[in-house]
């Protein structure tokens, strides 16, 4: 067990810190450096709980155990979804843009404590389906839409758009191409776009004077045959998911291209990739998804492919949300799973899974609360109880 505070020298300044006060109590007035003392053996107290949570959570599960609880979500004002997202983007704390597969889009508001949403009126006149949204400032955002449109949605204050949705605006820049099929941010304002079975085109937009210009032309045919997901898994890895089922991993710098490795890790095509982010904020776990149930781990720190400690998923996995040591798994037979992580290591928790109702979508608010979103754009508060506090244990009865 790793501690970072000197246990002994903590008891032994405790018990003197006792004394002390006993001394104290029999004169009737405290020691000029006495809460001095104190309040730096409460923050040795914390450090030690904080160190020990993952230890309570590895060796005594039963004494808290995790739980996930759906709260039923009031949706206020005129407007409603009718079907899932196909993007969407956090513009500020609790405000969001959405684009639905209806090819809508509206602006969402959550209240502080996430018991009611509220949905903008749709964007009159605009019926693309976006599947990158990009925030260039505070001002603009950038979409791409799967036709290989590109747009950029203007506004002084985003916020008042609820209000008067005139406060939009939408300016359409150059097309270059017959569509998009992934897109992904590599650098400020750069993109790696995927406009073929293994062709791409790099795009860096100028966020002032709202243009762009093509600073690569990408030719991958003699690494992968087809190209079926991409991700920016691990600063600066970029993943692609290859038809073959190879996990390839490469950087883009100096507006050059370079394949760094190829792991044949699956027998079928590789649909989603995406980084799991553990305890401490890090994004070094890759998660790949592929056919008839299968899914993978791959490990950047000690490049190895782990095996998830009691993977039993009775459907295909196709979408994973991920915060800070909690990982949210939906397939398509309508349950959703909980992953968890600790020291390093990542579980399915056997225990927790929901289903009955089909969500499609799931947007983190925090590591404890995400917002589900089902087939049909119905929402749902998911509130995940787990012992990630020194709080929590305090309040155990042990």
């Amino acid at each position: 067990m790793k501690i970072t505070v000197n246990i002994d020298r903590y008891k032994k300044k405790l018990i003197k810190l006792r004394e002390e006060l006993n001394q104290t109590l029999e004169k009737g007035k405290l020691d000029k450096d006495f809460e001095e003392k104190l309040l730096e053996l409460e923050k040795q107290e914390d450090l030690i709980l904080g160190e020990l949570l993952p230890y309570y959570r590895q060796f005594a599960p039963e004494i808290y155990k995790t739980k996930i609880e759906e709260v039923s979500v009031k949706t206020y004002g005129t407007y409603k979804l009718s079907t899932y997202l196909k993007s969407y983007l956090c513009i500020e704390k609790n405000i969001f843009l959405l684009a639905s597969a209806d090819q809508k889009l509206y602006l969402m508001r959550v209240t502080e404590d996430y018991k009611k949403v509220e949905l903008s009126q749709p964007i009159k006149n605009f019926d693309k389906l976006i599947i990158l949204m990009y925030p260039l400032s505070k001002r603009k955002i950038l979409l791409f839409a799967v036709t290989g449109d590109i747009f950029v949605l203007k506004s002084n204050d985003f916020a008042a758009a609820f209000e008067n949705i005139k406060n939009l605006k939408i300016l359409k820049l150059r097309r270059i191409c017959k569509g998009f099929e992934n897109i992904v941010n590599i650098e400020k304002n750069k993109f790696l776009c995927q406009i073929g079975a293994n062709e791409f085109l790099v795009l860096e937009f100028d966020s002032k004077d709202l243009f762009f210009e093509i600073k690569n032309h990408i030719d991958i045919s003699k690494i992968a045959y087809e190209i079926t997901s991409l991700s920016k898994i691990h600063d600066p890895y970029i993943g692609l998911g290859s038809r073959s089922g190879d996990l390839i991993l490469a950087k883009y710098e100096d507006d050059k291209f370079n394949v760094d490795k190829k792991i044949k890790a699956l027998n079928t095509p590789i649909n989603y990739l995406t980084s799991l982010e553990n305890e401490d904020l890090e994004k070094n776990i890759c998660a790949c998804l592929g056919n008839d149930n299968n899914f993978f781990l791959y490990d950047f720190n000690n490049e190895e492919i782990l095996n998830l400690k009691n993977q039993d998923f009775t459907g295909n996995i196709y979408n994973i949300e991920s915060k800070k040591a909690i990982a949210i798994v939906l397939t398509d037979d309508c349950y959703l799973y909980l992953l968890e992580e600790n020291m390093g290591k990542w579980t399915l928790n056997q225990n927790l899974s929901l289903s009955d109702r089909f969500y499609v979508n799931v947007i983190a608010l925090s590591p404890s609360n995400y917002i589900a979103i089902d087939l049909y754009g119905n929402f749902k508060i998911l509130k995940i109880d787990r012992l990630d506090t020194i709080e929590k244990i305090r309040n155990i009865n042990i």
